[in-house]
């Protein structure tokens, strides 16, 4: 029955606490109410059909609507709905209004406290001395020029280190214990080496290792081979936790000296 699964669903509704469960309440009632519509349409009075027609033929009947043309019907009829007796048919259906539930409304805000205005308050504005004031920094072609150079030197010094250790852990070749931006910056430089082949990331025993090798030749690019870079991410927790977990103590890459700024040039 139709009342039992309403019910039934009321009774969970209870247990609702996640909005896609919600959601899926709405839908059962969506499908509740066409069910009740169609139910409805296919009610049987005394074995008969329940016919909508025919009901409201009989409305009009008693609210007395059938003097007048005005209004066409399906079956070419007219009403004047202007000579219905409304009152009659709500005197007659009064006593089923009378067992719904009324709607009290609510008297007043629901709360009395009164906003505070914010007082704005106008500052005049400093007068500067232009003498004073310091142009930004200009970044020219040599200084750009000069950062390539140290990533490029930064990466041949990465590149024979790995030479001469051989095959080594990932991690305890590429963490600087003392710098955590040191350690990002040692990640960026790796990469490169594994773009040009130079350097291969493998795994063993569940462990990253990485080593040095050759570098694809032009016969090896014809045949399909292609360059790909991956920068692997850490933040930083995860680099006190490997350092913590590997007990790494000294840098396997030199710290190198932090870049300073001297003449509108940056050193490293």
């Amino acid at each position: 029955m139709l009342i039992e699964k309403i019910a039934t669903g009321n009774e969970l509704y209870k247990m609702v606490n996640r909005t896609q469960e919600a959601t899926l309440d709405s839908q059962f009632l969506l499908a509740s109410a066409e069910i009740g519509a169609k139910q409805a349409e296919s009610i049987k009075l005394s074995g008969e059909n329940f016919d909508t027609e025919d009901w409201i033929n009989k409305l009009l009947t008693v609210m007395g609507g059938r003097q007048d043309i005005n209004i066409k019907q399906e079956n070419n009829e007219t009403v004047n709905l202007n000579l219905l007796k409304w009152e009659t048919i709500g005197i007659r259906v009064e006593p089923f209004f009378d067992k719904v539930p009324k709607i009290d409304n609510m008297i007043g805000p629901l709360s009395t406290e009164q906003k505070e205005k914010k007082t704005i308050v106008k500052h005049a504005r400093e007068n500067k001395n232009s003498v004073n004031l310091k142009k930004p920094q200009e970044l020219r072609k040599e200084d750009i020029k000069e950062q390539e150079n140290e990533t490029t030197k930064n990466v041949v010094q990465i590149c024979e280190i790995l030479d001469r250790v051989g095959k080594i852990n990932l991690f305890e070749f590429i963490i600087n214990p003392e710098s955590y931006s040191q350690t990002v910056e040692n990640i960026f430089y790796l990469s490169f080496l594994i773009r040009d082949g130079k350097a291969i990331l493998d795994e063993e025993d569940g462990e990253l290792v990485i080593e040095r090798t050759d570098p694809p030749d032009e016969e090896d690019y014809m045949h399909g081979i292609k360059k790909k870079q991956y920068v692997l991410e850490i933040d930083y927790q995860t680099w006190k936790d490997i350092v913590e977990v590997y007990d790494i103590r000294n840098s396997m890459i030199p710290t190198r000296p932090k870049i300073q700024n001297n003449n509108s040039k940056w050193y490293g």
